[in-house]
């Protein structure tokens, strides 16, 4: 587990927390975005706990990178407020969020959940993600990262309207055989054999990506780099 905050009390204190843990917790720390992505990259950890106010630019490019270079670590932001941080983050691909008044005992609590692969979001956080959640449309979003291009989208989304090879065309300003070959990549991409299974696969691959899974593998780096 490692622990991300330029403060080094508060460093201490989540230690401290940490180890009141039942299970066995190997603990690391970081002061920054670089010593973070150092040893994310070299330790692959289970959880990282990551401060939204990380210098030198906040969070939020930290989870990119964490994410990145392990795809399969946790992340928890912590904080004192800060809830649009909070909030963004969790778009960003992190797993939950705490607050730093949080009782010791409950924190390695929440800790462990995150680790066990569930969401940890606070109450007061409920409330601003459901109404990002209703302004989402059904279609026409895509995720950041996707095993589809950006023209692959645009074929589902017309795809999904029923729109007929010509039509594509026309919207797209290519030609049909163009449209004909990128839909036959998408059958090929999502493991299908028409147009409405391409519609629905892409559908479930939007929500899932969006979700975090499906990121591709990162490489481990050759040697640590011991930092606390």
């Amino acid at each position: 587990m490692l622990i991300a905050d330029h403060d080094g009390l508060a460093r201490a204190m989540l230690r401290v927390a940490l180890h009141q843990s039942e299970r066995e917790v190997s603990l690391l720390a970081a002061s920054d975005h670089r010593q973070t992505l150092e040893l994310v990259r070299y330790y692959q950890p289970a959880v990282v706990i990551i401060d939204t106010a990380l210098p030198p630019h906040g969070a939020l490019p930290t989870i990119s990178g964490i994410l990145d270079f392990a795809p399969e670590t946790k992340i928890l932001t912590i904080s004192v407020g800060d809830d649009q941080t909070a909030i963004a983050a969790l778009r960003a691909g992190a797993a939950g969020h705490v607050g730093k008044d949080i009782d010791p005992d409950e924190l390695a609590r929440l800790v462990g959940r995150a680790a066990d692969g569930e969401p940890v979001v606070p109450q007061e956080l409920l409330t601003p993600l459901l109404e990002l959640v209703r302004e989402v449309p059904d279609r026409g979003w895509r995720p950041l990262h996707s095993r589809l291009t950006t023209r692959e989208w645009e074929i589902v989304d017309l795809l999904a309207q029923y729109a007929s090879t010509r039509t594509m065309a026309e919207r797209l300003v290519l030609s049909p055989a163009t449209v004909y070959s990128h839909i036959k990549s998408l059958m090929r991409k999502l493991e299908v054999h028409s147009r409405p299974e391409v519609v629905a696969a892409a559908e479930r691959l939007r929500r899932e990506e969006t979700l975090g899974r499906n990121r591709p593998t990162a490489v481990r780096a050759s040697s640590p780099q011991e930092l606390t």
